[in-house]
């Protein structure tokens, strides 16, 4: 079970991001999600860590980078416990049709041979991201651990 929480870890880098598209956005223009974000991204059982983003936002494709420190740690109830190593993660997404400040998605992965999905929700308000990240583990495992975070643009 070691394994899955280790690989929880490439899901926290799809904490702001969604599907990958393929769709031009050479000729859009910047959108909303554009920038240089910090702040902070909790777990529920009270650990953080430092989190930057460099995005650019160009139609309704979200790329950029995804910097995570030390400290966050991920309880799967009866999965166990593993603390999130810092890193740096590309990444990729795409806002609402309807509304270019939402990003919403939902990720599927094989972690160990074991399904684990990520119900991802966030929104931009001028400057600030809201996001959470519920992370769908096997009901064995417990309940659902749900990220959240607050990142202002630099």
């Amino acid at each position: 079970m070691k394994k899955l929480l280790i690989g929880l870890f490439a899901l926290i880098g799809l904490f702001f991001m969604g599907s990958v598209s393929s769709a031009s956005a050479a000729v859009a223009k910047a959108g909303p999600y554009e920038g240089v974000f910090h702040g902070i991204v909790q777990a529920p059982d009270g650990s953080e860590a430092a989190m930057s983003l460099d995005l650019t936002h160009r139609g309704s494709m979200v790329e950029g980078t995804v910097s995570l420190g030390e400290g966050l740690t991920i309880d799967a109830g009866m999965c166990g416990e593993a603390a999130i190593p810092a890193a740096n993660i590309l990444a990729s997404g795409k806002t609402s049709t309807l509304d270019n400040k939402k990003l919403s998605a939902v990720s599927n992965f094989d972690v160990s041979g074991v399904a684990v999905k990520v119900i991802l929700d966030s929104a931009i308000n001028k400057d600030t991201i809201d996001a959470t990240a519920k992370i769908d583990l096997p009901w064995l495992c417990g309940s659902d651990p749900v990220l959240t975070g607050k990142l202002h643009r630099e």
